[in-house]
């Protein structure tokens, strides 16, 4: 009974601890599930008519930010560029304090590049994005063979790259419409700032971002902010070279994980 007794006790610890890892696993399982889904505040398809500005080498900060990393921001550059309103900013109160945004591309011939701005009601105007090069930098862009640049008839080179007002494609315009028209206005007071507290990262552990290059045309990034001031929205930047054609489309996802 005694030999009994104990292989009894043995199985039962034994089955304990089986249960005691599915159990780790499950929850483990369930935090990762709550990063892949959720309810969209944003789901929309662009296409070649949604590039409102461009093209350009550049995109609006304090003085001309590169598109990517490498590039000479004063150079005649064959970007187009759309600004989508996310819907969407970090949940501080998260396990994952991010926004997720899902792409999808058809029809991409060049190279896309992603950043972030941030907006703050009663702040006048953006004053946050992500630093493109440098120490603390981050991006996204997927890259593709390049075709031949195209001119978008209606695209219009900005007037500037600092002090502006940029219209959102989204088809229900902007989620904070101060102005009447759609649009946000970019006002960075000061070359070098603004730059620390947005970022883009592929893992929504390192909050501090990254640069990702990639090849996929389908897939998924996440953009936060670690600064003092809690952004009310993201706008996304969206500037893609090469060959924009009527087969172009862009199908975006924003998501709040929980």
């Amino acid at each position: 009974m005694d030999f009994k007794y104990k292989l009894a006790v043995a199985f039962g610890i034994f089955g304990l601890l089986i249960l005691t890892v599915y159990a780790v696993q499950w929850a483990y399982v369930s935090q990762q599930a709550n990063i892949v889904t959720g309810n969209y505040h944003l789901d929309e398809t662009f296409t070649q008519t949604n590039f409102l500005y461009g093209p350009q080498a550049w995109v609006p900060y304090a003085s001309k930010m590169t598109v990517m990393p490498g590039l000479d921001a004063n150079a005649n550059g064959n970007f187009y560029a759309m600004f989508v309103d996310l819907n969407a900013t970090s949940d501080l109160n998260a396990t994952f304090p991010v926004v997720k945004v899902d792409y999808s591309f058809t029809g991409l011939h060049g190279t896309a590049a992603f950043h972030i701005y941030g907006y703050i009601k009663g702040n006048g105007g953006i004053q946050w994005t992500n630093r493109v090069e440098d120490i603390g930098a981050s991006g996204f862009y997927v890259t593709t063979p390049a075709g031949d640049s195209n001119v978008l008839a209606n695209a219009q080179s900005l007037p500037s790259f600092n002090h502006i007002y940029v219209e959102v494609s989204n088809k229900a315009g902007a989620s904070f419409n101060d102005y009447g028209n759609n649009t946000y206005y970019m006002k960075f007071d000061n070359p070098g700032g603004g730059l620390n507290s947005l970022h883009i990262t592929t893992d929504p552990r390192n909050l501090d971002g990254n640069i990702t290059t990639t090849t996929s045309q389908k897939g998924t990034f996440y953009v936060d902010f670690t600064g003092g001031r809690n952004q009310d929205d993201f706008v996304l930047l969206v500037a893609v070279n090469g060959t924009i054609g009527s087969d172009f489309s862009l199908n975006l996802k924003s998501s709040v994980p929980t």
